[in-house]
């Protein structure tokens, strides 16, 4: 089965084959287990990262460790993708269910950690331009082969179809009058061809279907947008501002008090 990590192969067999047993679980819709799994692939590639240091340590205490081993914009980045996923791991170890889009996620941080991983053993700048495919990771097929959204709107087709078998239709009426009986009878074309009337039953299932189909492409394509960079600077620009303000009025404060005692006592 083709993979987002196929890159990991020749780089790390054992990461490799555990984000493969992730995905395989998410395919089959065990988001929860699927996050749990891509905790444990987290893990072991921070204390592969780590080395002899990480023995014995929890992977909250590994990743603290590479922290403060952070020069680059990029490592930053990889530690953060490495956090997010221990959270929403630990959060479903303890019996938290997670979103489908949450867990999707997990899985496209993963991928920009192992960027990070590959391309740190490697150097190879072919890996630097690769790019997750949401298609892939659900269905196994690249995004050219099969729409993302096809393997769920043929599930609603067939969830709704047996419903419309099984459902018990109640007898129409017999028609009081000739025109009544007419219009139940079907219509004919020019050739002699017979046209059913249309079932208002079948109608309202389209219109589900469609529904359905709208619904899931915003749900599964639907992106926790990250800040940029630029976003992040003015936030902690902001973040600055505001405490020097603090500063600023606790010294104003200090100093009005210093200097009402100062009156007082002369």
């Amino acid at each position: 089965m083709k993979t987002n990590f196929d890159f990991l192969k020749d780089v790390n067999k054992e990461l490799f084959n555990t984000i493969v047993d992730a995905q395989k679980l998410f395919c089959d819709e065990y988001f929860t287990q699927s996050t749990i799994q891509v905790r444990i692939f987290a893990e072991k590639m921070a204390k592969q990262i780590l080395g002899a240091q990480s023995e014995g340590l929890t992977f909250d205490d590994t990743l603290n460790c590479l922290k403060d081993k952070i020069k680059e914009v990029r490592e930053k980045e990889f530690i953060d993708d490495l956090f997010f996923i221990k959270r929403e791991g630990n959060k479903c170890a303890h019996g938290e269910n997670i979103k489908s889009t949450v867990a999707l996620e997990v899985f496209e941080r993963a991928f920009e950690a192992s960027i990070n991983y590959a391309y740190s053993k490697t150097k190879d700048e072919k890996i630097n331009k690769l790019q997750f495919d949401r298609t892939l990771l659900i269905t196994g097929k690249p995004q050219k082969q099969m729409r993302l959204v096809d393997k769920y709107i043929e599930r609603a087709k067939s969830a709704i179809d047996e419903v419309e078998q099984t459902k018990e239709i109640t007898p129409k009426k017999e028609q009081s009058n000739k025109e009544q009986s007419n219009h139940e009878q079907p219509k004919k074309e020019k050739g002699g061809r017979k046209v059913k009337p249309q079932n208002p039953t079948k109608e309202k299932v389209k219109q589900k279907v469609k529904e359905a189909k709208t619904k899931l492409r915003n749900e599964i394509n639907k992106k926790p947008k990250k800040p940029t960079k630029k976003e992040l600077k003015a936030q902690q620009e902001k973040k600055k501002s505001f405490i020097r303000l603090i500063i600023f009025l606790i010294f104003v404060t200090i100093s009005l008090i210093f200097i009402t005692k100062m009156l007082v006592f002369y």
